[in-house]
């Protein structure tokens, strides 16, 4: 008999329709790009889909772009307060997220939508 753990993220990936029960088992980024290749979905996409390992990945890489440097471990959760570095926190609101989206576009001509990474960044 296999032992299949559940993932949090993947069961609500698959309760909201974005992926399909097969994904139990996977890693949530195995899950992430079967669904964007299996829809031809591109970083480019608003409903491009980020596991949420990923989406700290792309946005701190964004946030650097615009002198927010950030160590590894720092969790990125977004806020409608005050931005700024919370313990192990980086609180970002909306409008830096966007603004370093498209700083990282006009300094390596490579897009990504401020949309799908926003809606996978956690709220504080």
């Amino acid at each position: 008999m296999t032992t299949l753990l559940y993932d949090p993220w993947i069961e609500r990936m698959i309760g909201a329709g974005r992926l399909a029960p097969g994904a139990r088992g996977m890693s949530r980024a195995e899950a992430a790009d079967q669904h964007n290749a299996a829809n031809a979905l591109t970083p480019t996409d608003h409903d491009y889909l980020y596991s949420p390992g990923q989406a700290q990945d792309v946005a701190r890489d964004a946030l650097s772009m615009v002198g927010i440097v950030l160590p590894v471990d720092t969790r990125i959760v977004l806020t409608d307060r005050v931005a700024g570095l919370c313990v192990r926190a980086y609180r970002a609101n909306v409008g830096q997220i966007e603004a370093a989206v498209e700083e990282h576009r006009l300094s390596t001509g490579e897009s990504i939508s401020a949309d799908a990474l926003l809606n996978a960044l956690p709220w504080d």
